[in-house]
């Protein structure tokens, strides 16, 4: 059966900006990637035109749109995640620092404790702030990259009022350095890649956090992306 992964992605174009692992979930491990926006931004005028934008993103990305139905955030989402039954949930941390990022993570962990006796693995991404305590990073290669920035254009809006696929080069090749410290420890060498993008890994289950594994873990190879996601199954 095939594996897959789902991403609430607070606003059209997260998935972009944080989507190297499901990227290289898909494109390595065989991964049916879902993206379902939880919101459409604020702008009423632009919520048609945000749809086709998605669309055509993660037509470049190789990702599968779902759009939630009306009503309360949580029980949309938990429908969501009734029918979808991922593998891994990636979700925006719980301090990143946008409104609706920070809502996004409380409504989907409410969602997904509704589920009583499942267990979810999640993937918390950053990006208006970064995570305090990141214990996973994913290298990326120049072709990963290249994806990534031609489908954040695909955003023709928000790339016009600020143009997150020029500055998202720089925002990764800052990850690694970041993260060599923060995953590898203090005085760690930078791993040998030029572009990386950090996250938490975790369980959510009765309604509490318990680690994914011990420690950090660089992902680099597909050997060792395909050792990540065993810990899915």
């Amino acid at each position: 059966m095939a594996r897959s992964a789902l991403i609430l992605a607070p606003h059209p174009d997260d998935e972009s900006i944080t989507g190297l692992l499901a990227l290289r979930l898909r494109a390595e491990a065989g991964f049916t990637v879902w993206v379902v926006p939880v919101t459409l931004g604020s702008r009423l005028e632009r919520q048609a035109a945000r749809k086709r934008e998605l669309r055509a993103a993660c037509r470049v990305l190789g990702f599968r749109v779902r759009f939630l139905d009306p009503g309360n955030p949580v029980a949309r989402l938990r429908r969501c995640l009734a029918a979808l039954r991922p593998d891994v949930v990636f979700l925006p941390h719980a301090k990143d620092g946008h409104p609706t990022h920070r809502a996004t993570h409380r409504w989907a962990v409410a969602a997904m404790d509704a589920a009583k006796s499942a267990v979810f693995h999640v993937v918390e991404t950053e990006y208006w702030h970064p995570l305090e305590k990141p214990n996973l990073m994913v290298a990326g290669s120049r072709p990963a990259l290249a994806v990534l920035r031609r489908a954040l254009e695909r955003h023709r809006g928000e790339v016009a009022r600020n143009d997150y696929a020029a500055r998202l080069p720089a925002w990764m090749s800052d990850n690694v350095r970041r993260g060599a410290e923060l995953i590898g420890g203090a005085g760690a060498p930078a791993p040998d890649c030029a572009y990386a993008t950090l996250y938490r890994a975790r369980r959510r289950t009765a309604g509490a956090w318990r680690p994914e594994f011990r420690g950090g873990k660089f992902v680099r190879t597909p050997a060792e992306l395909r050792a990540l996601a065993a810990l899915w199954s």
